[in-house]
């Protein structure tokens, strides 16, 4: 069916701006007039065009008369440049067909309101399938709304007795390629990934994703965490600035001079990291959501504060025992069963052999 096409094309153009333009939601929009698509466009980093207004450009006069498919309501005020429902109207556009409202306090509805006033037709009836792609597309945006705070996640990649390495740390691979891919794609969709020095002394990471065209570049920052100042030039991050940003959080007492372009080097005002001061410094930086990879003792320090909000559980059918083999999360961990963390379950998926768990913690 046409109206699915059109709309599900919108939807792949949100995505291509998943991870690149935080605060602003990922948005696609697509001008369809007499069958054919003549305008489409979708989010760009700001100071850049909005979804709707790419498109409207792109459409020009054949906008007139047309119906623009997009995957979020409007917006109806003054940002960077004119409202996108004054682009609508004054384009000739006749049809509005989209699903979600934006729960921006700015817009909540009236986008849509402004639209109908000036006679233009609203549709929001998506299939179900589309509109949990459109739920998933808002999830982080709608969180920090919601809460003041970027969605944090983690992924955690472990055997079936929750090992991540072995006893003499070797890691490589405990899961398979399909997962390996599928952790790709989480950071693909995320604004910033977090991870610890000593993930970075034993593994060298390069803490972007690869493998899938339409994240390339992403995410926009890589995130260490480094009390004592550890990272240096042999680390790959560190002097490969193609890799991207890297947000180097540190104690108060490590100072660095000549840091490449691509380093922002963050001094914590204690002499030691704390974790909710991370958060508040990635929020203030745009981002809406958190992807934490990361060692045991890094992943327990987040859930001991309550601050996990979203597990991919990646599991192996495999076993590694041992006491000293280090656990997906360590940490302080809880006293009593009654403290414990449960999870909502969202999802369960079989990836050949492995099982990836997802859920939310509230």
């Amino acid at each position: 069916m046409d109206e699915e096409k059109f709309q599900q094309l919108a939807i792949d153009l949100a995505n291509k701006s998943i991870g690149k333009v935080s605060p602003r939601p990922p948005v696609g929009a697509v001008i369809v007039k007499d069958g054919k698509v003549v305008g489409q466009g979708r989010t760009k980093i700001s100071p850049g065009d909005h979804a709707e207004a790419e498109a409207i450009t792109e459409a020009s006069n054949k906008a007139n008369g047309a119906t623009i498919y997009c995957t979020l309501e409007p917006h109806n005020f003054f940002s960077k440049d004119e409202a996108c429902t004054k682009k609508i109207i004054d384009s000739g556009i006749v049809k509005v067909s989209c699903p979600t409202i934006d729960i921006n306090p700015k817009v909540n509805g009236n986008g849509f309101e402004e639209l109908r006033n000036a006679g233009i037709e609203i549709e929001n009836n998506w299939n179900d399938y589309q509109k949990k792609q459109c739920e998933e597309l808002y999830e982080s945006y709608n969180f920090k709304i919601l809460n003041n705070r970027p969605l944090i996640s983690i992924k955690l990649a472990m055997t079936l007795d929750g090992k991540i390495a072995t006893k003499n740390n070797d890691s490589k691979w405990i899961t398979n390629e399909k997962s390996r891919l599928k952790g790709h794609e989480l950071r693909g969709i995320s604004d910033a990934i977090i991870t610890g020095i000593n993930t970075i002394i034993s593994d060298d990471p390069k803490m972007n994703s690869r493998g899938i065209k339409i994240y390339d570049g992403n995410p926009k920052y890589r995130v260490i965490l480094d009390n004592d100042g550890k990272l240096n030039k042999n680390h790959q991050i560190y002097k490969d600035k193609n890799l991207g940003k890297i947000v180097w959080f540190t104690g108060k007492s490590v100072d660095r001079s000549q840091l490449p372009d691509h380093i922002m080097h963050i001094k914590s005002s204690k002499i030691k990291i704390e974790i909710n001061d991370v958060i508040k410094e990635l929020d203030i930086l745009g981002c809406n959501s958190i992807l934490i990879e990361a060692g045991g003792t890094l992943a327990g320090s987040f859930f001991d504060k309550r601050l996990v909000d979203k597990v991919y559980a990646f599991i192996s059918p495999s076993i590694f025992g041992g006491k000293k083999a280090p656990n997906a999360i360590e940490g302080e961990g809880i006293d009593k069963i009654k403290e414990r963390i449960n999870l909502k379950i969202s999802s369960i998926e079989q990836l050949d052999e492995d099982i990836l768990i997802i859920g939310r913690t509230h």
